[in-house]
């Protein structure tokens, strides 16, 4: 049990920027998850990648479904991306959705992803 109190110290310590919330029932749980996260977190910042969040918005063509209007999205996001002085390593997570505000469509993508440094 000390060992984990030690883990828990060492990584409150170490983390930069974390927020650790425990629910009830989950205690170990939730505590080597946020354990995983910040080692995670030191690992990548001595690799010189952080993680960063990304979204687009874009009009809605009705010509074409939402797929593909979502993954026409998604591409202008990626190009974005690429034309900054960044390359996404890992991709954490993403999400789309079709907005209607007036009668209007527009397509929203985001993402989360590890990036780093162009070379």
């Amino acid at each position: 049990m000390n060992k984990l109190f030690a883990l828990i110290a060492i990584t409150l310590a170490t983390a930069s920027c974390m927020q650790l919330e425990v629910k009830p029932g989950r205690v170990i749980g939730d505590t080597v998850d946020a354990g995983k996260e910040a080692y995670q977190s030191i690992q990548r910042s001595r690799r010189g990648e952080e993680e960063r969040g990304f979204s687009h918005k874009t009009s809605y063509d009705s010509a074409i479904s939402n797929a593909a209007n979502i993954a026409g999205c998604k591409e202008e996001l990626m190009e974005v991306v690429s034309v900054s002085d960044l390359v996404v390593s890992q991709v954490i997570s993403e999400s789309s959705e079709v907005l209607v505000k007036d009668g209007d469509k527009t397509i929203y993508c985001a993402m989360r992803a590890v990036v780093r440094p162009k070379a």
